[in-house]
């Protein structure tokens, strides 16, 4: 195939969506932060033309054959702080997207007993079904990779000097560096797995102690377990001004909350694709509790207030617009 062929519908579909990176990365930016799920950064990229029409000419990748079987034309990464939520995260994926495969980076490092590149590649399909926003994409192959900071940190540096310096073996200097400090990455991302375990839990509140920002993950961790991942840091004072604002302000009030019986009718209620956020379940059992009352009291609050009213609308629908019982 010629390559002004090859190209041809590479640069026709760019030119039909001119703004497909914004709005990937607002789409999935909202996702993320609605089900409350943690999360550093969510960025995306189109694929250099000429990378595109060297891999589409390389025999190493013989199903990667033109722009439709193209998968990585759409690139997005997510950063995240520790491995669990890598784990986490790709379970999030499958549950947005039409996912083809994942592969596992860090596994196949560990596999071959070498430190290096760490991160998950998920291949998926856009589907409108899940992500309505993106309806126009609807069938497009998209490969996400999901990583933490650190790794990201360590990829990024080892691509630049490589790419710095093309043509050019490295020194076994250099590749001993690379190996070394992968090795530490792997041991700090295990440690930061520790501290999130360890500062999960607050042993020495009582019911009548009032709830703050701080608190709210070990409490919530305790009262409703492992299961419901910590959200971002900043989204726990939204939490404790949505529990004020229906009133819950202590340990106590919070349990009666979180009772065993109301999570398994919002469980069976929302069918969650993964387990939201923290943060995300409290608006939900908040919402799941009290209704339209919620919605009035709480619409002004978090990042993202001007599209709160849709998203509270859209989960109250689910929810078959009545309080539980």
């Amino acid at each position: 195939m010629r390559d002004s062929a090859v190209l041809h519908d590479f640069d026709s579909w760019l030119a039909e969506h001119p703004t497909v990176v914004t709005d990937i990365q607002k789409v999935l930016s909202d996702e993320l932060s609605d089900a409350g799920i943690a999360f550093d950064q969510v960025s995306v990229r189109i694929k250099d033309r000429g990378s595109y029409l060297t891999k589409i000419q390389d025999p190493r990748y013989p199903d990667y054959r033109d722009f439709d079987t193209a998968y990585d034309v759409l690139g997005v990464r997510v950063t995240v702080h520790t491995t669990s939520d890598v784990i986490l995260l790709v379970g999030v994926m499958r549950s947005l997207f039409d996912v083809v495969s994942v592969t596992d980076k860090s596994a196949q490092t560990a596999g071959r007993g070498e430190f290096g590149y760490a991160s998950s590649h998920v291949i998926a399909r856009v589907t409108s079904s899940t992500l309505p926003s993106l309806a126009e994409l609807e069938g497009r192959l998209i490969e996400i990779q999901v990583r933490t900071v650190l790794q990201h940190a360590w990829a990024e540096f080892e691509h630049d000097v490589r790419y710095k310096n093309p043509g050019h073996e490295l020194s076994p200097e250099v590749h001993r560096a690379f190996t070394l400090a992968a090795g530490l990455i792997e041991l700090a991302d295990q440690q930061f797995d520790s501290i999130a375990r360890a500062t999960s839990t607050d042993g020495d509140a009582t019911d009548d102690t009032e709830l703050t920002a701080t608190m709210l993950p070990g409490v919530l961790t305790m009262l409703v377990g492992n299961e419901y991942p910590m959200s971002k840091a900043d989204y726990y004072r939204f939490a404790v001004d949505m529990l004020a604002a229906n009133g819950v302000t202590t340990i106590g009030e919070l349990s009666v909350l979180c009772a065993p019986e109301a999570l398994a009718q919002l469980q069976e209620t929302m069918g969650y694709g993964y387990p939201p956020g923290q943060v995300r379940l409290i608006d939900d059992l908040l919402l799941f509790t009290y209704g339209r009352d919620h919605i009035r009291r709480t619409v002004h609050i978090g990042d993202h207030a001007s599209s709160r009213p849709g998203r509270l609308g859209n989960r109250w629908q689910k929810m078959g617009q009545r309080p539980r019982n």
